[in-house]
């Protein structure tokens, strides 16, 4: 994987936490042509990943978009100036009456999934599934600045994907 950042959006800031909303809602703008996306797909890895993770409430909006606009992003929030696979923006968390909620948003290359996909072998579904998975995993509280912690991303990055017939190609 190359760069995977959590990043604080400043637009997209709350005065308040939202009220909770019962389920994980997805909202998926898919804004390329490299790759295949299949939303109800989506939907799916973000509700068995999350309720795995423990997350009872969630609204997640996810943009597909090419390399160069994922570039200007990582360069305007992270001041990385190249693009990047993946990059997840954790807008509120909280935990009320032991019911967990995120709100988040995740970017993602289907340009560098599919050319990732052909380095690897792997289908470029296959590859951006993997990109959401760990996007979702950042919003869930998981880093990848150590080794160790990148080591148990993987981990769990397997599991989830395992799930759905998915074997990551590291």
């Amino acid at each position: 994987m190359t760069e995977n950042d959590d990043a604080t959006d400043p637009v997209a800031e709350h005065d308040s936490a939202p009220p909770l909303i019962e389920g994980i809602e997805l909202a998926v703008a898919d804004e390329q042509t490299h790759v295949q996306v299949d939303p109800d797909f989506l939907s799916r890895i973000a509700e068995s990943l999350l309720t795995g993770e423990g997350v009872v409430h969630a609204d997640i909006s996810l943009a597909i978009v090419d390399d160069a606009e994922i570039h200007v992003i990582n360069r305007q929030y992270l001041n990385h100036d190249y693009p990047t696979d993946v990059i997840s923006f954790l807008l509120a968390e909280d935990t009320q009456d032991g019911i967990r909620r995120i709100d988040g948003e995740l970017v993602i290359s289907g340009e560098t999934a599919a050319r990732s996909a052909l380095d690897y072998g792997c289908s470029p579904e296959d590859e951006l599934a993997l990109y959401f998975v760990h996007g979702l995993l950042h919003l869930c509280g998981y880093d990848d600045q150590t080794n160790a912690d990148r080591e148990t991303m993987r981990v769990q990055e397997r599991s989830h994907l395992q799930k759905f017939g998915i074997e990551p190609h590291y």
